[in-house]
């Protein structure tokens, strides 16, 4: 079965947390890079958000 699932920056944010807890010792706020970007051709063109990345600061194991 399949299933489309919409989560919120806050649980996309806490995905990306508990993800780089396991390979990080410490992990600083992660911060979710979006962009608009133009799609659609002619009269149907539209801006939609686009995720390009997510950015946070770690602290290596040393």
């Amino acid at each position: 079965m399949k299933m489309q699932v919409t989560l919120s920056p806050g649980e996309v944010k806490q995905i990306i947390k508990n993800h780089l807890e396991k390979k990080f010792g410490n992990v600083g706020e992660v911060t979710l890079e979006v962009d608009r970007e133009l799609r659609g051709h002619y009269t149907n063109e539209h801006y939609e958000t686009v995720f390009k990345g997510a950015k946070c600061e770690v602290e290596a194991a040393e």
